[in-house]
């Protein structure tokens, strides 16, 4: 139900799908009820199917719940904890924070993958990810949204570029520049998007790439300037050919936030981490 889709699902319960299939009839015949429709684009729940995955969930926590605690209880904190992060809480400090917690906490197994907010909220949402660090400016829907810290967007630009003789900059003073930016349909990208138009200019996007390391160096050989969060330029300017300057906008700090499933049935080891990385350790 939460795939809408049993290949998807079977792909990701690594099943061969005439089993998953052959395991939903089954229940399906059990329960005397459907539990899914089937159509050519996947399928839907039924209301029976709605109400057995609320039950489901609450199951599932609660059995996940009790083998973290336990683990936790029998030899010290120790269990596993799927983080999914974006872009720049990655660039930031998070990979360091994360480092002085596996050293307090050498029973605790961080996994730590890179996704873009979009697929990080379907990721805690399905369950595939335990903690989620996205943009504050994604809507949660229904799950437990925790504000983090803030990051303030800066203007990249080569060194010696007109543009540095202005101590600061608004949106309106780079429409006339090519832009280097993230993925076509990144959450940065939208933004700065939906800002020009807001405008009345398009944005003149002439790359994009996929990490701010391949941005940094666009921008250093002169392919146009770029908008990226600042603890992902202010350390490479004396390394790099880039120079930065404050972009004077109101929606230029950006909030980050931890979002996750359900804060009341987290098992031992996602609510240390969560504690670790809000209380004094946050940035």
């Amino acid at each position: 139900m939460e795939e809408r889709s049993l290949a998807r699902a079977a792909a990701r319960e690594h099943l061969a799908l005439s089993a998953l299939s052959r395991r939903i009839s089954d229940l399906e015949a059990r329960s005397g009820v459907p539990l899914l429709l089937r159509h050519d684009r996947g399928v839907e729940p039924t209301a029976a199917g709605e109400a057995l995955v609320v039950h489901l969930r609450n199951v599932f926590t609660l059995l996940d719940r009790i083998v973290a605690d336990l683990d936790a209880f029998r030899g010290g904190a120790r269990g596993h904890v799927r983080v999914h992060a974006h872009m720049s809480a990655m660039a930031g400090s998070l990979p360091e924070m994360l480092a002085k917690f596996i050293a307090e906490h050498p029973g605790i197994e961080i996994i730590l993958e890179e996704f873009t907010s979009i697929e990080i909220l379907h990721a805690v949402q399905t369950g595939t990810a335990d903690v989620g660090l996205l943009s504050g400016t994604m809507q949660a829907g229904h799950l437990h949204a925790i504000p983090w810290h803030n990051d303030r967007l800066v203007v990249a630009l080569p060194q010696r570029h007109a543009l540095l003789e202005r101590d600061h900059l608004r949106l309106i003073d780079l429409l006339d520049e090519p832009f280097v930016g993230m993925q076509v349909e990144s959450v940065l990208q939208r933004l700065f998007r939906h800002q020009a138009e807001a405008l009345g200019f398009p944005l003149r996007e002439r790359a994009y790439a996929s990490s701010f390391d391949s941005v940094r160096r666009m921008v250093e050989v002169g392919l146009g300037i770029a908008i990226l969060p600042a603890i992902a330029v202010e350390p490479f300017t004396e390394s790099m050919r880039i120079a930065m300057r404050p972009l004077e906008e109101e929606w230029a700090l950006r909030p980050s936030m931890l979002c996750v499933r359900d804060p009341e049935n987290l098992p031992a080891a996602v609510r240390l981490l969560i504690k670790y990385l809000t209380d004094e350790h946050a940035p």
